[in-house]
């Protein structure tokens, strides 16, 4: 039985699909500037790229597809799509590094210059475009201390949906006598404005926003899982998350720390719920569920030792 609780919240929490994941895609729409390359992201491309376990920052994603056809131009939306499929299913958890590795042999270095990633926000060229149309201008103001510079609509974090109910916190909070934590790649700006109706369930002192902390800290790297839990001076735990960047990272606090971690693979915000299962399955997850309404009873399964 698990001393506490942790969460990612992208896919676990929060439905994505049309807040990040949009963000991903009129990212690349942005800065390409190409009009037969317009929509070339879908959903099922950013999975891929998250499946090599390198991918937690959305930031990052958008500059490996953005970066890859600038050095590559396809003459196509479906050539395109076969590129970085193949640069996706190439990619690995060294991330960004693992992309610019295979495109090596075109000269990138022009388009790394103008993307200036990774950098501060406010220096980045598609770091900027992708807070701008993520946050909108008054949450990017508040978190950049920066005005938007290319983006002015309508904040896409305002197409975040919650995907776990209050009841099913108020129970996980009360089994677990308060110690439940965030374990997530946002800035905690963003994740307190997308989880109000549930903010109050999460001990807040325990948790980590990764996009608040130096980059080199980013999933799959141990360093948040083990913070959490040292601040709730836990000795075990259960992490509920929806990709590989959050398995590979429980494993190795778990390894690191010797307290076990509970692995639950959350599917049901998955564009491919059925694949997204199959491989938690496959990678030898304790648990896998396609909502994190479904975990007490999972727990409720569980008998003590």
């Amino acid at each position: 039985m698990a001393d506490c609780a942790l969460f990612d919240i992208d896919g676990v929490l929060v439905d994505v699909r049309r807040s990040y994941n949009e963000a991903v895609k009129k990212t690349v729409d942005f800065v390409l500037k190409d009009s037969k390359m317009r929509g070339v992201v879908t959903d099922q491309l950013i999975l891929k790229f998250k499946q090599g376990g390198g991918f937690n920052n959305d930031t990052d994603t958008s500059y490996s597809i953005a970066l890859a056809l600038l050095a590559n131009p396809q003459k196509n939306v479906t050539s395109a799509r076969r590129f970085l499929t193949q640069v996706a299913e190439n990619a690995d958890e060294t991330g960004i590094v693992s992309v610019e590795k295979q495109l090596a042999e075109y000269d990138t270095a022009k388009f790394k210059e103008v993307l200036a990633y990774p950098a501060p926000v406010k220096d980045s060229y598609i770091g900027r475009v992708f807070d701008e149309l993520f946050y909108g201008p008054r949450l990017f103001r508040k978190q950049n201390g920066v005005s938007p510079k290319y983006c002015e609509g309508r904040p896409l974090i305002d197409n975040d949906r919650l995907a776990v109910g209050k009841k099913t916190m108020k129970i996980l909070n009360e089994r677990f006598s308060g110690s439940l934590a965030i374990v997530s790649g946002r800035s905690r700006l963003a994740a307190e404005y997308s989880l109000k109706p549930i903010w109050q369930y999460f001990n807040i002192d325990a948790c980590v926003f990764l996009e608040d902390e130096k980059r080199e800290y980013a999933k799959p790297n141990p360093y948040a899982a083990k913070k959490t839990m040292q601040a709730m001076g836990a000795k075990s735990a259960v992490y509920a998350g929806d990709s590989v960047e959050d398995m590979l990272m429980a494993r190795r606090a778990q390894e690191e720390t010797g307290h076990p971690i509970a692995f639950v693979g959350i599917y049901g915000c998955s564009p491919e719920p059925g694949k997204t299962r199959a491989m938690f399955v496959e990678r030898g997850a304790e648990a896998v569920a396609r909502s994190v309404d479904s975990l007490p009873k999972l727990l409720n399964k569980v008998k003590p030792a």
